[in-house]
């Protein structure tokens, strides 16, 4: 089911000196021309112990350059060391008992899944003052795409925003977490892999119902375009950072989270709740700590990751792992 759940969870769902960046004088220019050059050192780790076991915590960050060359070294000698990895938690949707034929006929299930209902266009179901600020956005990253006017608002956003992304330099496929997963491998450590699992038993009349609601996306539209009209230079400089190990510039930087008003708009739907798609954020979060306390238990080095945002955010996991009993040290910079 895959093939669904990424259409629809793309709403949804990172010493040395500062890395340099080429660009030019004018703001928009630079984020056109952000190239990094040369190596940079990467990110520090944050270390979770009791007793006499230990892990190490990655925080990734998305967007990050292209083709940015980071100092490897030190992580890869951590995770040689280690026993597990332990990855971010998971959600997945997966098919009921059904048959290959049946599998086969989703695929054509899934056509138009992206459109509005009805046939509308964009200009039919945003607000008017909102559609002026897409035109705008979507003149200077994707001018000559008429098919995206057709598609959901989450869509449309989604597209726009990886248009605007790769123009200014920047892109989600960091490959970050491919690289440690390839390390990890080449040392035999365990994965561990914290998912939360919805059986979907009737998947084609989930598709139907889908394409056929009306989908309450329109916060998680509107902060895109707040995050691409006020956040490209933002997230140019917690690239920067994340590059540098420097976890104060990042805290210190205004965030617009639209991933969490996507992620709720399709979570709060009524299709989510009718196929068991209930409080998803407190039950990958409750299972990673769940895997967390095991593996500091059994191992005596695990290495782990998870999004920066999960390490920095009020009532974070390392607060939640704090106030067990565990120590904690954060990354120095």
């Amino acid at each position: 089911m895959r093939f669904f759940l990424l259409l629809v969870m793309t709403a949804q769902l990172q010493s040395m000196s500062t890395p340099a960046f080429a660009q030019s004088d004018s703001a928009d220019a630079a984020l056109e021309n952000i190239v990094v050059l040369g190596k940079v050192p990467g990110p520090d780790l944050w270390k979770v112990s009791k007793d006499d076991n230990v892990m190490y915590i990655l925080g990734t960050l998305s967007p990050l350059p292209k083709r940015m060359d980071w100092n490897f070294k030190p992580i890869e000698e951590v995770i040689q060391s280690s026993q597990a990895l332990l990855l971010p938690p998971q959600f997945e949707m997966k098919l009921g008992d059904i048959g290959f034929f049946k599998k086969l006929s989703l695929v054509t299930s899934a056509i138009g899944i992206k459109k509005n209902p009805e046939k509308q266009k964009l200009i039919d179901v945003v607000p008017e003052d909102l559609y002026a600020r897409w035109l705008v956005l979507k003149k200077k990253y994707m001018a000559n795409d008429r098919a995206v006017e057709k598609t959901r608002p989450v869509f449309a956003g989604d597209k726009l925003s990886r248009k605007a992304l790769k123009k200014s330099g920047l892109t989600r496929k960091t490959g970050v977490t491919k690289k440690i997963t390839k390390a990890a491998k080449k040392y035999k450590l365990e994965f561990i892999i914290p998912a939360v699992e919805v059986i979907l038993d009737n998947p084609k009349a989930t598709l139907k119902d889908f394409k056929q609601s009306e989908f309450n996306d329109l916060e998680c539209f509107e902060k895109t375009l707040q995050r691409l009209e006020n956040d490209l230079m933002a997230m140019r400089s917690r690239a920067i950072a994340w590059s540098d190990g420097d976890i104060e510039t990042i805290k210190s930087l205004p965030y617009v989270d639209n991933d969490q008003a996507c992620t709720s708009a399709w979570l709060n739907s009524e299709i989510a709740q009718d196929v068991g798609i209930t409080d998803i954020r407190a039950r990958t979060r409750s299972l990673w700590l769940e895997h967390a306390k095991a593996t500091l238990i059994k191992h005596k080095s695990t290495f782990a990751i998870l999004p920066i945002s999960h390490l920095l955010s009020e009532d974070s996991i390392l607060d939640h792992l704090e106030s067990a009993g565990y120590t904690i040290e954060a990354p120095k910079y």
